[in-house]
């Protein structure tokens, strides 16, 4: 009997290293390709258009979809088999993304073709984003999230650092529309990896239930949670700005900082971006048990306001790298911890809906800031737009500050 136990535990615990293995390659790689096209779609955008409103929609419109479908897809994530919906996800963001390469050989790609390209995506990720978090609960438990989370985070973002290099020079030597055809071979290489994932990622059985109903459970989850719902509102104003400040990073480059859209250095303003934010996921789980949650939560909003301000004042090129890593340290370690004690905080049975929620009304800033950025910039030009867009964040800061995240601090085997 006990030889049998320790021959179950050993075959579980090889289980758990293969399916986590594999879901770490599968979204290493679809990231990599994701990040490359954060620079091609804008970069096409702007070459078409020369419109920073246009060209700051693509982030607006890539982050729209869990404005309009994230309750439903949470919900449709609690009750649905979460394997199928991450595969059918990324397949559909590949056959969508190939679309481009295909119409640029017909030169029939359009600005606002694009643009429906990137809600398409948007789509996707919204759908498969809420599967993928109750999934990820379920391979590594509640007592590896935080360290889980870090060393996905860590990956992806030295991802980050090389891709949109990479993708700077590729553009600017070849075209664009390739680096998004690299992309779509990414989602297919992703969904051929989660197939092969064999542990159950499906919550317990439910009681049927109405649709509504479910979706309100986890609406009255996150509401009745104070915790929560500040951090979510304080999400909101942070994303309003990220949103704006992202999708003018091609017009930021161009206007302030004399980078034409085709210099190759505009990939590098990305991957210092990626470096910044290398640093925020390896020093978070540290910072969170040493200062807790709270103080974590505000100097990060802290830092993000000065690091935006700082952009908005400078020509130099140099100057602008460090403040993008230095913004980019800020943004994910306030986005980052108020997912981490999201997970920590929600039960598993309401895991895809509490986080769908959550993340739907902290990025639903996304496109709010997106629009509001590129009329400001189109009007008053890039640098007054970014110090306009400092100001949601300082809202955010006072609300954080005056709420009881301040003092917040959970272990990590919550």
């Amino acid at each position: 009997m006990t030889q049998r136990i320790e021959t179950a535990g050993v075959e579980g615990r090889r289980l758990f290293f293969r399916d986590f293995s594999l879901w770490y390659l599968a979204r290493s790689i679809s990231v990599a390709g994701t990040a490359a096209s954060a620079v091609a779609l804008p970069l096409l955008v702007y070459r078409t258009s020369a419109s920073p409103t246009l060209t700051a929609a693509v982030v607006g419109l890539e982050a729209l979809p869990y404005l309009l479908f994230g309750l439903f897809a949470g919900a449709a994530a609690d009750r649905l088999q979460r394997k199928r919906m991450m595969i059918a996800a990324d397949v559909c963001c590949a056959l969508l993304l190939a679309t481009v390469p295909v119409a640029a050989l017909f030169d029939a790609l359009a600005s606002w073709y694009l643009l429906v390209v990137a809600f398409g995506v948007g789509c996707g990720f919204c759908w498969f984003d809420a599967a993928a978090w109750g999934a990820f609960v379920r391979i590594v438990g509640k007592p590896g999230i935080t360290r889980a989370n870090s060393l996905i985070w860590s990956t992806e973002i030295v991802l980050e650092i090389a891709a949109p290099a990479a993708a700077g020079v590729l553009a600017a030597i070849a075209d664009p529309t390739l680096v998004l055809a690299v992309d779509a071979a990414t989602y297919l290489v992703s969904a051929a990896l989660l197939a092969r994932i064999r542990t159950g990622l499906d919550p317990g059985p439910a009681v049927a239930r109405r649709l509504r109903a479910e979706i309100a459970e986890g609406v009255h989850y996150l509401w009745r949670t104070p915790v929560l719902r500040t951090l979510t509102a304080a999400g909101f104003g942070l994303n309003v700005a990220a949103g704006g400040v992202l999708g003018l990073l091609v017009v930021h480059a161009d206007r302030a900082l004399g980078l034409r859209p085709e210099d190759q250095r505009l990939g590098l303003l990305y991957a210092a971006a990626a470096v910044g934010s290398l640093i925020a996921a390896v020093v978070l789980p540290r910072a969170s048990r040493w200062a807790g949650q709270g103080t974590v939560s505000i100097t990060g909003l802290v830092i993000f306001v000065a690091a935006l301000v700082g952009l908005a004042g400078t020509s130099a090129f140099t100057l602008a790298l460090a403040g993008w890593a230095i913004w980019a340290v800020a943004r994910l370690t306030v986005n980052a911890n108020g997912i981490t004690v999201r997970q920590l905080l929600t039960p598993d049975a309401l895991q895809g809906r509490v986080n769908t929620t959550g993340r739907m009304l902290a990025w639903g800033g996304t496109p709010f800031g997106a629009l509001v950025g590129g009329l400001a910039a189109d009007t008053y030009g890039v640098r007054v737009a970014y110090l306009m867009l400092a100001v949601p964040v300082v809202l955010s800061l006072a609300l954080v500050v005056a709420s009881p995240v301040r003092g917040l601090r959970i272990a990590a085997d919550h």
